[in-house]
This record gives structure tokens, C-alpha cells and sequence, in this order.
């Protein structure tokens, strides 16, 4: 599911500092962040005062390889993210953008950076911004999903149109955000609705649904058998491998990406 929220700051003395003032962005600049995810600092209305009836928007659209808009993603994939930036009245745009999960901490990586676009880091976050004003608001990277089980990222964005008058009277200030949730791969689905190692008085049997490596340890953590396991093979570990009493059962597949981990 996306969720998608924006808020709208038309009065100047909301916020604090300039995301624009300096055409190179104000994580280069000023080392800050102006995005409105958690953590961040104040935006960008105080330098940047708005005039009345501004219709400024702000925009984040996320693409997978096909070309298709996405309200999740899918663990390892990359993306083609666009951050749009439209205002009628304005000469140019700037955005200042990051992507987080739930405890602010960064959600993997962007590369492939568009024009005059920069990947900086402000106390260890990644923050992507216009390395100078585009006359089209439209600034593009490559976003790499993180690997299975990282949860929601959220997508935060402040965006600025100019009049690029030499000062900031009459800019104005947009703030977006959306949230992907994290996809499931089918096989991933698969392998969580396989049947159980089968258990009995002379050991365990176990079917592989994929390549991988069976292990079974005792509930005191001790490794009683390890195997390598061939796709569609069928895997059996006798009794005699100190295997008695509470066992814990684990298939690791080769493939983490695809499959996940049962115990």
C-alpha cells in the first residue's frame, strides 16, 4: 500500500533556512537536512518566502524496470525515481529527498543521479538534492531496494520553485511523502507454505524445494547435522546423528534473494 501525504507551507515565518539560497543545495552547503523525515531539520519557508496564491506542488514517482509506477517493492530490485517539482509562476526548481525506514535509518542507496542532481550525506544520512536549479522540476536517480525483511521505506521530499531573482521573496516551499511496502517474491510465498520435515523414531526427512543447506540443531544451539541439499532431492537424517529429544530444523536457501530461511 503507498500512502501518500503533502503539506502545503505558504507563510515565511514558518521554518527556517534556505534550501535554494545556495544553488548547490543545502546539504552541501549547510550540511542540513530539509526533507521532513524524521530527524530532519526545519524547511525551507523562512529564506524562501512564499507569495499568496502560490500553486506549488511536489511529487515523488517511483518505476520499476517496466515502467510501471509501484506501491511496493521488491527486495534487491532497482528503482527509477523521479522527484517533480511544478509551479506555473516559477523559473526554476530545486528538492532536496531521502529514503528511510521506520527508524530513520537509511533504506540502502541511489545512484544513477540525473542531471544536476547529488547524493550527500548529513550525519550519515543520504540525501539526494539539485546540485543546481532546473528550469523543468523533474530530478531523476536509481533507487536499490535493501534485501528481504527491511520493512516499509518511506520517501520524503521538499521541493522549491524560484523566481531566481536573486534573492528569495517570492519562492515557495512544497513537502511530500509516500511509503512502499515491502513486496513478497512467489516463491518466497512457495517455500513458507511447504510441509514440515517429517519426523519419527528412526531420524527426519526433509523434501528441498530449492537448493540449500539443512540444518538440525538441539534446543541447547548444538549443530547435530548439517547437509547440502539439491533442488526436488530428498534429505534424510537418522537418529543416529545425536538426533533425540527437541530439535530445531532449518532449511537456508542458496538463493536469499528468491527464498527465505524456514525453521
Amino acid at each position: 500500500m503507498k500512502l501518500k501525504i503533502t503539506a502545503f507551507l505558504p507563510f515565511a515565518f514558518i521554518a527556517s533556512f534556505s534550501l535554494m539560497s545556495h544553488h548547490n543545495g543545502v546539504a552541501e552547503e549547510q550540511n542540513k537536512d530539509r526533507t521532513g523525515a524524521p530527524g530532519s531539520v526545519q524547511s525551507c519557508t523562512h529564506c524562501h518566502s512564499p507569495v499568496i496564491g502560490v500553486n506549488t506542488l511536489s511529487n515523488i514517482v517511483i518505476m520499476d524496470s517496466e515502467g510501471n509506477e509501484v506501491e511496493e517493492y521488491m527486495p534487491g530490485n532497482d528503482y527509477f525515481v523521479s522527484f517533480i517539482v511544478t509551479d506555473d509562476n516559477a523559473e526554476a526548481f530545486g528538492f532536496q529527498a531521502t529514503a528511510v525506514h521506520s527508524d530513520g535509518s537509511n533504506a540502502r542507496s541511489f545512484s544513477n543521479l540525473g542531471t544536476n542532481v547529488q547524493l550527500e550525506d548529513v550525519d550519515g544520512r543520504h540525501i539526494v538534492e539539485q546540485s543546481d536549479p532546473l528550469v523543468i522540476g523533474i530530478f531523476t536517480a536509481t533507487w536499490s531496494a535493501p534485501t528481504i525483511g527491511a520493512g516499509d521505506v518511506a520517501f520524503y521530499m521538499a521541493g522549491l520553485a524560484v523566481n531566481l531573482a536573486h534573492g528569495n521573496n517570492g519562492d515557495s516551499h512544497h513537502a511530500t511523502a509516500i511509503s512502499l511496502t515491502e513486496g513478497i517474491h512467489e516463491s518466497v510465498i512457495e517455500i513458507g507454505r511447504i510441509s514440515n520435515p517429517i519426523a519419527d523414531s528412526d531420524g527426519i526427512v526433509w523434501n528441498a524445494h530449492t537448493n540449500g543447506r539443512l540444518n538440525v540443531c538441539s534446543i541447547d544451539g548444538k549443530l547435530n547435522s548439517s547437509n547440502f541439499c539439491l533442488s526436488g532431492a530428498t534429505v534424510f537424517v537418522p537418529t543416529s546423528n545425536n538426533i533425540e529429544g527437541l530439535q530445531l530444523v532449518q532449511f537456508i536457501p542458496t538463493n536469499l534473494d528468491q527464498f527465505a530461511p524456514k525453521t
